[in-house]
């Protein structure tokens, strides 16, 4: 699932990298300690089973890849001060917190588990977060992406992704999460080999296919009806053949309502192309700033010395007097970045009324959509708050150097045109559903 990419003052800075989809519901250390607890106890069951699946490292190398993560984060990433506000996520007192925590682990498992709860502790604020088994899922799918991009001879393109792959590709990082999978897959394996019986007395129910998009006509001649589950980069040729038949069907149609209320996230360019572009009448622009911090694991990812010597990224103290501007988030960051997303129209857009079904579990490149489509005046938002961080690049990493532990986080602070933080409030529709009433219920009330 690709996000997107910047290109602005010729310079192009971010970088397609995979979006993590929405925000997860667990927050803080409690739901973390509580998962501890059940590993262990499912640990206790498996006594063959080799904690030391990262080839056993020393207090002093888990205490050097706690710092690092810590340091990197005060460095790079630009939502510690609305973590704290949030979720209570103070990095000071964490950070004396969980020193203790690593210091009495004594295995790798252990460290593993210390380390996502103190991630957690964030809430996945700025979609910071510890890798687990992706790993290799992801590297696979930036090298296809890379491959693609030769293909069609896009320097840029492949430049952009150098820097993700460079990262990725280490030999630590490969080892430890080859260990992981087989450490987790093995003992997995053999507790369920374990509970065997109980399992293959449960009943076995069949899943319909899973299918991502979905079209209907609700009144004939009237209103028309899509739902996307997923901006999903990889299915965009297969949901365009879908999707391009249906909005011809229903040019002319009074009403066309998008569901996205189930969407996490995922591709911007699935948005722009396979529903801005073909029902737009006209080409939209939506102006957006971005705060960063000048640290150097952003300056790997983000291109940051072209950046400022082609003054495409500005000091703070540039930025304009904007009204909902936080001047605290401001402070704690460098340089600022100010980006205009624009869609051209493709074709003769649609000529009736566009409805976007939005809610809370919109995020990244979902949130992305409610609010390039309410500040564009594209589509009339219905649902609930969205749930943030549509405006910014994708996720970058940081590696610690010991265990080779993939941590990410948005580099990009993103704000809309008027300075308000588009993770901590998210797009506010523009007719809230009563409670206990579906968005799609409410906008048919309103075409009524």
């Amino acid at each position: 699932m690709r996000k997107r990419s910047i290109l602005a003052a010729g310079l192009v800075l971010a970088v397609s990298v995979t979006v993590c989809g929405g925000k997860p519901q667990t927050s803080g250390a409690q739901g973390g300690n509580t998962m501890g607890t059940v590993w262990a106890q499912t640990l206790a069951e498996v006594p063959d089973a080799d904690p030391n699946w990262m080839g056993g490292l020393n207090k002093e190398q888990r205490m050097q890849d706690f710092e690092s993560l810590c340091n990197g984060l005060r460095d790079n990433y630009p939502y510690l001060l609305l973590a704290k506000r949030q979720a209570g996520a103070d990095i000071d007192v964490l950070e004396r917190s969980y020193r203790q925590k690593v210091e009495l682990c004594d295995n790798d498992d252990m460290f593993y588990e210390t380390l996502r709860d103190f991630v957690r502790e964030f809430a996945f604020t700025g979609h910071l977060d510890l890798w687990g088994r992706r790993y290799e899922s992801e590297l696979a799918d930036l090298k296809r992406y890379f491959n693609l991009k030769m293909q069609e001879s896009d320097e840029k393109g492949m430049a952009h992704i150098a820097p993700y792959i460079a990262a990725l590709d280490n030999p630590v990082s490969h080892k430890t999460y080859a260990a992981m999978t087989k450490f987790y897959e093995q003992t997995e394996n053999e507790v369920q080999e374990q509970g065997q019986e109980a399992k293959e007395s449960a009943a076995v129910t069949e899943e319909e296919p899973w299918v991502n998009v979905k079209t209907k006509i609700l009144e004939p001649g009237k209103t028309a009806y899509v739902s996307i589950s997923l901006f999903d980069y990889e299915q965009m040729e297969s949901d365009r053949k879908i999707l391009l038949p249906f909005y011809e069907k229903v040019r002319d149609y009074d009403n066309l309502i998008i569901d996205i209320t189930e969407n996490p996230g995922g591709s911007m360019n699935y948005f722009n192309e396979l529903v801005v572009a073909p029902l737009a009448k006209e080409t939209l622009t939506v102006p957006t700033y971005q705060l960063l911090k000048d640290g150097q694991n952003n300056r790997c990812f983000l291109m940051m010395e072209e950046g400022i010597s082609s003054g495409l990224y500005q000091p703070v103290s540039k930025l304009p007097e904007l009204p909902n501007l936080n001047r605290e988030n401001v402070r704690d960051c460098t340089y600022f970045l100010q980006e205009d997303y624009t869609v051209h129209p493709v074709g003769n857009g649609f000529a009736g009324k566009i409805w976007l079904l939005v809610s809370g579990d919109n995020y990244s490149s979902s949130e992305y959509a409610a609010m390039f489509s309410k500040a564009s005046g594209f589509a009339t938002l219905v649902g609930e708050t969205t749930g943030g961080d549509g405006i910014g690049t994708d996720p970058v990493y940081l590696i610690l150097p010991n265990s080779g532990l993939v941590v990410q986080y948005s580099p990009m602070y993103g704000m809309t045109a008027d300075g308000t933080g588009s993770e901590e409030y998210g797009t506010t529709p523009d007719i809230v559903s009563s409670t206990g009433e579906s968005a799609l219920d409410t906008c048919l009330k309103w075409i009524g």
